[in-house]
Formats: structure tokens, C-alpha cells, sequence
């Protein structure tokens, strides 16, 4: 699968996550450690874009030339 393929599922993989019926099941007067579930679950879905991202520019970089 080419980078740019990828970068596209991935924008379409979180992006669905962000829609309104999946917020809704999250946005519930319940604390998880405190935090609300719909700011945790934001937060969890921000942390695995950032991660996926940084795994998949780390895979697709060339290698770096030694001298």
C-alpha cells in the first residue's frame, strides 16, 4: 500500500471515530478517573491518531544515508 493510501484510510479511520453517534454513546455523566468519558475518549482517540502517525511516517522515511 503506497504512504498516501494510508494517510487517507487512517484520516478516514478517525474521522469516523469523530462522528455524532459514537460521541454520543461517550458524552454520559460518567467519570473515569475523574475526567468525563467524553474527554477521555477524545483524549484516546487524539493519542492513537498521534501514535498511529508516528509509527506510520517512521515506516515510510527513507533510509538515512551513513557515512
Amino acid at each position: 500500500m503506497k504512504a498516501a493510501e494510508l494517510v487517507v484510510a487512517c484520516f478516514l479511520l478517525f474521522g469516523a471515530c469523530l462522528v455524532w453517534p459514537l460521541l454520543a454513546i461517550a458524552n454520559r455523566p460518567v467519570f473515569i478517573l475523574g475526567v468525563p468519558a467524553l474527554v477521555m475518549y477524545l483524549f484516546a482517540i487524539w493519542a492513537s491518531m498521534v501514535a498511529v502517525l508516528f509509527v506510520l511516517a517512521r515506516r515510510l522515511r527513507p533510509p538515512e544515508d551513513e557515512s
